[in-house]
């Protein structure tokens, strides 16, 4: 898939053809910045207190922030793309590919949280999910230990948007043109 780079101020939408363009978005800058740093500040701290204090309890709290920083690690690389979509299909990352003949339903769902507005994606299937995925994601173990961006619930794929660096409308408008263009 051609990853297209939006620009500033076109609003995500590229250039001004109504052509369906294909995409592959990651995550926005400093997305997950406080979970990764902030862990490795309560290594730092942990470790420094176990010495200061001469007691191997405070060891725990280094651990439970290196934890934290290692799980939302994956969310500082900006490079890696989390949903992408073309003519062929749609990509999530953790998933692979899912070809348009497979999609039974495509939907962007948005919800508020006191001051915060979410959007998910949901993708449904027409057959069970591995038999409709065309060529799965490889992922490592670490890679299955870390945070992820997609998650499936029940029959259907959820991808969190609001984390990505495309509006979650402009993702909603080019998955249903690209699905209308296959």
């Amino acid at each position: 898939m051609d990853a297209e780079v939006p620009r500033p101020g076109d609003g995500g939408d590229g250039g001004g053809s109504s052509a369906p363009h294909s995409f592959a978005v990651g995550y926005r800058p400093h997305t997950g910045d406080m979970m990764v740093y902030g862990g490795g500040m309560m290594t730092l701290i942990g470790v420094l207190a176990a010495v200061v204090h001469g007691s191997p309890v405070f060891f725990i709290l280094s651990i439970v922030g290196s934890l934290c920083a290692l799980y939302f690690y994956p969310t500082l690389n900006l490079r890696a793309p989390q949903l992408g979509a073309d003519t062929n299909g749609i990509f999530i990352a953790r998933f692979g590919t899912i070809r348009w003949e497979e999609i039974a339903d495509i939907q962007v769902q948005h919800r508020a949280l006191r001051t915060m507005r979410l959007a998910t994606l949901i993708v449904r299937t027409k057959r069970p999910l591995k038999e409709a995925i065309a060529v799965p994601d490889r992922i490592g173990l670490v890679g299955r230990l870390s945070a992820a961006n997609a998650r499936r619930k029940g029959g259907a794929i959820h991808v969190t948007l609001h984390t990505l660096t495309l509006p979650p409308d402009s993702i909603g408008r080019r998955l249903h043109a690209l699905q209308a263009a296959a």
